[in-house]
């Protein structure tokens, strides 16, 4: 039975219409920016461990990622890949919760790390701009979710 986390996407890059803030403005990418730290992964690096405790949520400025799962025997099946424009860590960021899947790079790709602490204060200066990030997520997981409810009519 599909999960919330089997993303619709499957191996192709993400519809425009799930490119994370893709109705931001300059200002607000900027802004939004200013809050974030880079991080660069190389090809095959681990960016999220499976049970590993962090609320931050990352964008994917470059590169393509894979979210998998363990399977039987060492393998792993993929969930989704995420290109440049998507963002990956969302429920972790909501909840609190362990991350629900390994992601890794499949080329080398390059993030900006949004941290909840850095969300609160960027939302304390900016409280349009951190709604908008807000609706922005929901808007995201909605349609993960009805993605993988279709994919199991």
């Amino acid at each position: 039975m599909p999960s919330l986390f089997d993303y619709p996407s499957g191996d192709q890059q993400p519809a425009e219409e799930a490119n994370f803030l893709r109705q931001g403005s300059d200002d607000d990418w900027a802004v939004l920016i200013k809050h974030t730290h880079s991080r660069r992964f190389r090809a095959g690096e681990t960016v999220m461990a499976q049970g590993e405790a962090d609320r931050a949520l990352y964008i994917v400025t470059d590169g393509t990622l894979e979210a998998v799962l363990p399977g039987r025997k060492g393998t792993y099946r993929r969930l989704s890949t995420f290109e440049p424009g998507s963002v990956i860590g969302e429920l972790a960021f909501f909840d609190g919760q362990p991350r629900s899947a390994l992601v890794r790079a499949l080329t080398d790709a390059d993030l900006a790390r949004l941290s909840i602490e850095s969300f609160e204060a960027l939302a304390a200066s900016r409280p349009a701009l951190g709604r908008l990030i807000l609706f922005d997520l929901g808007r995201i997981l909605a349609g993960r979710l009805r993605g993988a409810q279709a994919s199991t009519s």
